[in-house]
């Protein structure tokens, strides 16, 4: 059994790989990790409810774009005696080039789910639509990461419109199929969220006369609000963690 972490810039996920399948077990708001005591706490009884214990544990992979916790993680994997591994750190992917001037300052998120869709989809040209505290839209072609574009991320936007407008009251966005609002709850979910999703779909298609016969994929959390707008793309909520797999593999820490 092998434990996955991914530590976002908003939330903190867990899955573990049998060897087969990822299962995400556990997902928490980022901030938790300060306290490391309460996140070892949540770990056990998130363990003990899938019948998993730290002695199963072969060891733990990390993505991470909060670098000052990264620490927290690495003590976890040391208190149980466990071989601890970080994408761009000690986990070393050398069979995909990033074509960026600068590859360092890459994120280890935008790495990994590249990384994914690379394997994932046969070595494919792609385009990884990863929807997080930022919207990232990242181009895979002839086998190496080619570029990306940032965007911020719906839950960022709509905290800054209801942060900034004092006669909004806030609510719980959706997607709304309409043109034009007719209240101020549509009017804000057509313009935050289909809003957003047509930008996605415009840029992408901007990216696709580059490539030859992309795959479109879109994961992260806020994904599930564009099922029916962006309908013609792959929805995996698991890329993140299947790109650490496949880093594993290629190291052949997975056996």
């Amino acid at each position: 059994m092998y434990l996955l972490i991914d530590i976002g810039n908003t939330a903190i996920k867990f899955a573990n790989y049998d060897g087969q399948k990822i299962n995400l077990f556990l997902t928490l708001p980022s901030q938790n990790l300060i306290i490391e005591k309460h996140l070892l706490q949540k770990i056990n009884v998130a363990f003990n409810k899938i019948g998993i214990t730290w002695a199963m544990i072969k060891l733990i992979c990390l993505s991470s774009v909060r670098p000052m916790w990264d620490g927290i993680i690495r003590d976890l994997a040391s208190n149980h005696h466990l071989t601890f591994y970080q994408l761009k750190k000690n986990l070393v992917i050398d069979d995909f080039t990033i074509n960026v001037p600068n590859p360092r300052n890459l994120g280890a998120d935008l790495l990994a789910v590249a990384y994914a869709s690379y394997h994932e989809f046969n070595k494919n040209d792609s385009v990884v639509i990863n929807m997080g505290t930022a919207t990232t839209i990242t181009m895979v072609k002839d086998h190496q990461f080619e570029g990306t574009v940032i965007m911020p991320g719906l839950a960022t936007a709509s905290e800054a419109l209801f942060s900034r407008a004092q006669l909004l009251q806030q609510f719980e966005i959706s997607y709304e199929d309409a043109y034009i609002g007719k209240n101020t709850k549509q009017a804000i979910n057509i313009g935050l969220v289909k809003g957003h999703g047509l930008a996605i779909k415009t840029l992408v298609d901007e990216i696709v006369v580059h490539l030859k016969n992309p795959i479109i994929v879109i994961t992260g959390g806020n994904s599930y609000h564009f099922e029916q707008l962006l309908s013609n793309y792959l929805f995996d909520k698991l890329l993140l963690f299947k790109g650490l797999v496949y880093a594993l593999h290629h190291n052949n820490l997975i056996k």
